[in-house]
């Protein structure tokens, strides 16, 4: 049984997937498996992917004929991998040599660790990323966590594939950690992930009203986490007193009406 289980979703991104299966392939840690799933592409995937199934039978091929979207497409490589460690990788992004290495490294020796990750770097169209440091509460308003993360297969969970426009991975790592009681994250402190931005890809054409859809979605399927790290706001103290103060104000809005009612008729 590998160390390693690599699970890549794909759908017509060939003219990227052979650098993204070479950064696995280049790896200095050599106990894994890699699964690619294809969403019924329509370009040249299949035959970059038939070229290192051929080379290497740790490349194993898995398609399917529509597509079924990039969440169920996660789930049935959970289900059909069989590795220790788990690493979710998109289709046209890059892995460093070492990082397999390390994360696997960082994961035996402390296993109270849940999740491991490295320094990453945006290349592509748009290069600027300032990704912050890993925090639960840094957590619970932006996600922090890129979906190629490190993580044990004992605590897999499955992706909800109603985030249908994105940030799926965000309501992954939410899932994750609330089944934790106290979960521990740590970032490596070398470059280990590099992803790539295009023009045109799904997080990209995520308008403000969806993204403001999203986070009431995450908010309320997560509301037990985030209740233990944020208040709810409409049982705070301030909250109670504003409402207190209106209908106090509304009662005495009332009675000023009524007597100018009275008034101009008697």
């Amino acid at each position: 049984m590998p160390i390693v289980s690599i699970i890549i979703p794909n759908y017509n991104l060939g003219q990227y997937l052979g650098e993204t299966l070479r950064s696995v392939q280049e790896q200095t840690f050599q106990d894994w498996e890699c699964l690619i799933i294809d969403n019924g592409s329509r370009d040249n995937s299949l035959e970059v992917v038939s070229d290192y199934c051929a080379k290497d039978p740790r490349f194993v091929s898995e398609v399917i004929k529509e597509n079924i979207g990039v969440a169920a497409a996660r789930n049935r490589g959970l289900d059909l991998t069989k590795g220790k460690y788990i690493l979710f990788l998109d289709a046209d992004d890059l892995i460093e040599p070492e990082y397999m290495a390390q994360a696997v490294s960082a994961l035996d020796k402390d296993p109270s660790l849940n999740i491991v990750y490295g320094k990453a770097e945006r290349f592509g169209a748009n290069t600027t990323w300032n990704l912050p440091a890993f925090s639960m509460d840094t957590m619970l308003a932006s996600n922090c966590l890129y979906i190629s993360c490190f993580f044990r297969r004992e605590q897999a969970v499955s992706f909800d594939s109603s985030f249908k426009v994105g940030y799926e991975d965000w309501d992954y790592w939410l899932s994750l950690l609330e089944r934790i009681e106290n979960p521990r994250v740590l970032q490596l402190p070398s470059l280990c992930f590099r992803y790539r931005t295009r023009r045109k890809s799904r997080n990209t054409g995520v308008t403000d009203e969806a993204l403001k859809g999203i986070r009431k979605q995450l908010w309320e399927k997560h509301k037990g986490l985030y209740s233990k790290y944020f208040c709810d706001p409409l049982e705070t103290v301030e909250f109670k007193r504003m409402e207190r103060a209106f209908h106090k104000a509304s009662r005495w809005s009332l009675v000023w009406r009524l007597r100018l009612l009275f008034r101009r008729f008697f």
